[in-house]
C-alpha cells in the first residue's frame, strides 16, 4: 500500500530528489484516496522534513542511512496498520508518527 515510497526511494538512490519526489506522490495520491488522506499526508511531511533539512546541504552516507531508517520505519508502521484493516491501528499508528514528526522539528 505504502511501500511504493520506499521501493521509489530506493529505486533513486535515497537523493533529496527522491525524497521530494515522493513527498510530492503522496500529496498527489490523497486526490484519489481520501480515505488514506492523513497517512499520506504524513509520509508527504515525512519526506518534506528531509528535503528541507539537506536542500542545498551536505549529506553523509551516514546521515543518508539514518534518516532513510528513520523514514522506512514510519512509512512501514503506517503501512503495516493501514493494511490490517484496524481502525485502531490506523489511529494509533497515525498518532506514533505525527508524535515522532513533530518531536524531530523541535
Amino acid at each position: 500500500m505504502f511501500d511504493v515510497f520506499l521501493k521509489e526511494l530506493n529505486d533513486n538512490g535515497g537523493s533529496v530528489r527522491a525524497y521530494d519526489a515522493v513527498a510530492r506522490a503522496a500529496r498527489a495520491r490523497i486526490a484519489t484516496e481520501p480515505q488514506n488522506a492523513a497517512a499520506l499526508l504524513l509520509i508527504s511531511a515525512a519526506a518534506q522534513q528531509f528535503v528541507d533539512a539537506y536542500d542545498d546541504q551536505p549529506l553523509t552516507s551516514d546521515a543518508a542511512t539514518e534518516e532513510l531508517s528513520r523514514f522506512s520505519a514510519l512509512v512501514t508502521s503506517l503501512d503495516t496498520a493501514f493494511t490490517s484493516g484496524s481502525f485502531e491501528n490506523q489511529l494509533k499508528a497515525l498518532n506514533e508518527v505525527a508524535t515522532v514528526l513533530v518531536n524531530q522539528r523541535a
